[in-house]
């Protein structure tokens, strides 16, 4: 099943052009990377198919419908199948984590069990600490846990293991996995880590100056030649001092 079908996606800002034709695709049940130097237009891309950005040119489409024709209700509704987790991560500073899972839960009217998303996540031992005092990994976390309240069918995820710990950066993606695999969900995320590419991802698209130089599987892009993602990496996206 096709959960994101995206045709020629044109996005600007006044004169400057940050998406250039792009075309997409997801399937259920895979992860999928996108990456890219910075300002490539990524995270533009994420927030487009999340719909809290509109775009000029071009076809969207989520769980088969066209987001252009949708009305407002059929908007919300696709919207409640898709969770996504942003940086900076930003969340009302003045709750302590529990209370964050059972606002969440009642905004997502889950029917997921705050004492099991706790014990799931492992997080006993800072259900009572406010969020602002948590360290970036636990965030992160919290942030996975609260996605997951929703039960999403397409989970977006921006540079999610950005500057955590090996030991962090494992068991987030233990979770992502377990969703991906329990769910059959869909997960497109950005990032710069090109071992986290190789190890979990299906496929990966690289984006420069707002095209799509290459999109296929980690498989294939391997087997064509690399010696690893990052072998790929650097041989693919120009160094800064190297580009026009």
């Amino acid at each position: 099943m096709t959960i994101v079908q995206v045709q020629n996606l044109h996005k600007s800002y006044g004169s400057h052009h940050v998406l250039r034709g792009i075309d997409f695709k997801a399937n259920a049940g895979e992860i999928i990377g996108v990456i890219g130097k910075n300002g490539a237009g990524k995270s533009t891309f994420l927030e487009v198919i999340m719909t809290v950005k509109s775009f000029d040119e071009g076809d969207v489409q989520l769980f088969g419908q066209s987001i252009q024709e949708a009305s407002g209700l059929q908007l919300k509704a696709l919207r409640q199948r898709i969770s996504a987790i942003l940086q900076p991560t930003q969340f009302y500073k003045s709750l302590k984590v529990e209370e964050l899972l059972h606002l969440f839960r009642a905004y997502y009217q889950s029917d997921v069990k705050v004492e099991q998303l706790i014990a799931d996540f492992s997080l006993a031992s800072h259900r009572k600490t406010y969020f602002d005092k948590l360290s970036g990994g636990w965030k992160q976390k919290v942030s996975l846990a609260i996605a997951f309240l929703a039960k999403p069918k397409l989970l977006i995820l921006d540079e999610p293991t950005t500057g955590l710990d090996p030991h962090m950066r494992q068991m987030l993606w233990s979770y992502i996995q377990h969703y991906n695999q329990k769910t059959g969900g869909t997960v497109i995320l950005t990032t710069h880590s090109m071992d986290e590419i190789e190890r979990f991802c299906d496929k990966v698209m690289l984006i420069e100056k707002g095209r799509v130089k290459q999109f296929d599987t980690v498989v294939r892009l391997l087997a064509s030649g690399y010696a690893s993602m990052n072998d790929y990496y650097l041989q693919n996206v120009p160094h800064e001092e190297d580009a026009s």
